[in-house]
């Protein structure tokens, strides 16, 4: 590979365009010097990737991308151009430990620095200070307590996916120093599932070069956060079998997350393409429309809970494509059965009488008590509410959830943030080397997981076989009229309920 300033060397100066560049005193390959005015001139050339970071205007900016995507040439050249346009500023280059920052951020500010510019550097203290008054400090962020005193202009995280969330917080509390009004926090990053992906990608106002599609809640997007995804194919500089061999038998996710820079984080995933399930075309006021007049059956599926979440889902079924459409969501903790009873109810108000095909609940709820020998399925029946019991058969469950979803015929809508988070975060336990794989996924944060799968369950195992006759809405019961599965109906929030239905995600 060639020096970055070996096609500038003997060209004319852009400064006094009179002179022409050569090589600096210190024979940085980032500059050339012009031999008549001494006009410095950083010949860094970003790649069209790396210019869309140059020019994104964000305060928070991420540049998450493959091995060898240009991470940190990137960030680097950023930082630099940041101290040189800041006067007496002040500017923090760090990574979780010392090794990692002596081995890549700060060895690439240093190369990317004119000894011309600098009128002191420190080792000892790790602190570096620019002929313009610019102090840079190098630093690990090992611990968050560290930074507390610190008033910065700029802040570069290095492998940030690799530091604590309270230090990214910590840092943000940092940026108030007098010397700029354009405060910034860059940060290079290989994909990961950590808040990296969570506090960053799923709340940036901006997402760039992205091939997939992250749900997102729209009430907590920043539109001061920006993400730039590179793939490792986009640094035309990397040797002619780069990718090939690094491609050579890997696993898919792998190849995903570390050539695509993909945060899917495929790796230990229950349903790793669950995102491609969700619908944000059709919408809960469409498919109730459908359920009323075209004949579709609903499905209602619960797991329960006392401090963990009571949950309710209702999945509507299109009978001429033999489709599934999770359609509303109920999910509450820490109140009564009643509460939980009178919810459920007003939420199944629109099914009319016949359209509901089943209600499946945590077969633990038919356990009766020992003391006065009811359970909680019989508790829910005082108040109307009556569940069948659900097949509890993790494995089997799981495998026909993932069967709906691979053939297309499962989809949630858009708006039900609660199934969607859980069902992309929904893990198996690691591996660890020389250990069997545990079949059972972590119990944790799955109670749409484990309701979807009873009502997935209680479904044919070829979804063709959905499809059937449909009827017209003259065969049905409506709303107000007496519906066996219900009991006497509360009044009809339906509208109210529907206007609460936000675009609660977006996708970019």
């Amino acid at each position: 590979m060639n020096s970055p300033n070996e096609k500038f060397l003997g060209t004319t100066c852009k400064q006094c365009g009179t002179g022409s560049y050569i090589e600096n005193e210190n024979a940085s390959e980032w500059w050339a010097k012009c031999d008549d005015c001494g006009h410095l001139f950083f010949c860094y050339e970003p790649m069209p990737h790396q210019l869309r970071f140059h020019e994104d205007s964000a305060k928070y900016k991420l540049y998450g991308g493959g091995y060898g995507s240009a991470k940190t040439s990137t960030c680097g050249a950023e930082f630099v151009s940041l101290a040189i346009g800041t006067p007496n500023g002040r500017g923090l280059v760090g990574a979780q430990t010392y090794p990692q920052l002596e081995q890549t951020c700060k060895k690439q500010i240093i190369e990317m620095m004119p000894s011309e510019l600098i009128a002191s550097y420190n080792q000892q203290k790790n602190e570096m200070v620019l002929t313009n008054g610019y102090e840079i400090l190098f630093r690990s962020f090992d611990d968050e307590q560290k930074l507390r005193s610190l008033n910065l202009c700029h802040v570069y995280i290095e492998e940030a996916n690799g530091v604590a969330y309270e230090v990214y917080t910590q840092l943000q509390t940092r940026l108030r120093h007098h010397a700029t009004n354009n405060h910034k926090i860059i940060m290079a990053t290989n994909p990961d599932g950590n808040w990296i992906k969570t506090e960053i990608l799923l709340k940036a106002g901006r997402i760039v070069g992205s091939d997939v599609k992250y749900p997102r809640k729209k009430s907590e997007i920043d539109p001061n956060i920006s993400v730039h995804i590179a793939k490792t194919a986009l640094n035309t500089f990397l040797p002619r079998n780069y990718i090939a061999d690094l491609r050579a038998n890997k696993p898919d996710w792998w190849i995903r997350r570390y050539l695509d820079g993909s945060f899917e984080n495929a790796e230990g995933r229950v349903y790793p393409n669950f995102e491609s399930a969700i619908e944000d075309k059709l919408t809960y006021k469409d498919v109730v429309h459908k359920i009323k007049t075209e004949g579709w059956k609903v499905l209602g599926m619960s797991d329960f809970g006392i401090r963990d979440n009571t949950v309710l889902l209702l999945a509507a079924i299109d009978p001429r494509e033999g489709m599934v459409y999770v359609y509303d969501e109920y999910v509450r903790n820490q109140v009564a059965v009643p509460s939980h009873a009178r919810e459920m109810k007003n939420r199944m108000q629109h099914i009319p009488l016949g359209s509901l095909q089943n209600l499946v609940g945590d077969p633990s709820g038919a356990k009766r008590n020992i003391s006065d020998m009811k359970s909680l399925f019989s508790h829910y029946a005082e108040y109307g509410i009556h569940f069948q019991k659900g097949d509890n058969r993790i494995d089997a469950g799981i495998q026909k959830v993932y069967s709906y979803l691979e053939m297309g015929k499962l989809k949630i809508l858009s708006h039900l943030e609660n199934t969607i988070e859980e069902h992309v975060n929904y893990m198996y336990k690691p591996v660890e080397i020389g250990e069997k794989a545990d079949e059972k996924p972590i119990d944790k944060n799955n109670h749409t997981c484990d309701s979807l799968r009873y009502g997935i369950q209680t479904l044919p195992d070829d979804p063709s076989q959905l499809i059937t006759e449909t009827y017209g809405a003259q065969n049905f019961i409506r709303q107000g009229e007496e519906q066996n599965h219900l009991p006497p109906q509360l009044q009809d929030d339906e509208d109210n309920y529907s206007n609460m239905q936000n675009d609660w995600y977006t996708y970019y």
